[in-house]
């Protein structure tokens, strides 16, 4: 889905590609009330199903539930029903792919995530996460720059780690709401999903069969944005899943990393989004 993301043996991110780099933080099961809040923002997102004003009802607590539970912050979340997969056409069970939550602040504006989340130079913006990589835009990208709310791409990428190897296809996606805060700020959303699940092509003991990801984003204050991600994935390499607290540690430390290096390019003003 966006500028970030990682993924592939360890690590996370919107298309889900690859880190070299390991950061690990702790993260703890998340209060019940943060799950809540990341099934209110995953159920509403979709523009066919959900209006403005139901976004806005689900964010309206927000920045109280961020406050109560510290940022940055890294949690595990509970997770999706049937219900939140058919939303998006999948039938599989939901239980056996892990929750996790980020949310950090990022040096850019509003405008400027936007710009990176749905830019075509992921591997430009974000170095060192595929072997190969394209996304294809399947709604309107001029529009959307232009002050269309939506705009939808797939992503086809090859990702390389641990002696292992995988191709995935992702759908991805993103949605502006104005006046989504309670303080009338807007909101921009972005989702991504597989599909299917990946194939690997190296690496008989790999899995990686479910990924669920959406994210919010605010502008607490001027070039300063509030990134509220959730996950959840089933993942395994060997005898390494997604439910450890080794790899949620290392895909939550890493997507803060993430953060990180949009903030950088959001200051230099370089690499550019190109769409």
């Amino acid at each position: 889905m966006k500028r970030l993301v990682a993924c592939l043996a360890f690590v996370a991110a919107c298309d889900f590609g690859t880190l070299a780099d390991l950061n690990q933080n702790e993260a703890a099961q998340g209060a019940d009330e943060l799950t809540t809040q990341a099934l209110q923002i995953w159920r509403t997102y979709d523009a066919t199903k959900a209006t403005d004003a139901d976004v806005k009802k689900a964010v309206e607590n927000i920045e109280a539930i961020v406050a109560r539970n510290g940022m940055p912050l890294q949690v595990r979340l509970g997770s999706l029903t049937k219900e939140d997969l058919a939303l998006v056409g999948i039938n599989r069970d939901p239980a056996t792919a892990q929750g996790m939550l980020l949310v950090h602040e990022i040096g850019c504006t509003l405008d400027q995530i936007a710009k990176l989340v749905v830019a075509k130079n992921q591997t430009t913006l974000y170095p060192d996460l595929y072997d190969t990589y394209s996304r294809d835009y399947t709604g309107d990208i001029q529009a959307f720059l232009g002050g269309a709310p939506t705009v939808t791409w797939t992503t086809h990428y090859q990702a390389s780690a641990l002696s292992r190897t995988y191709q995935s296809t992702v759908l991805g996606s993103a949605r502006r709401v104005p006046g989504a805060m309670p303080n009338g700020n807007p909101v921009f959303i972005d989702r991504a999903y597989l599909p299917e699940p990946a194939v690997f092509i190296k690496g008989d003991d790999s899995g990686f069969d479910q990924d669920y990801q959406v994210e919010l984003y605010w502008e607490a204050s001027p070039g300063r944005t509030i990134h509220y991600y959730a996950l959840w994935r089933d993942f395994h390499i060997g005898t390494l899943t997604s439910e450890s607290d080794l790899y949620v540690n290392i895909v939550l430390g890493n997507l803060s990393d993430f953060d990180i290096r949009s903030t950088k390019v959001c200051h230099d003003g370089a690499p550019a989004p190109e769409f």
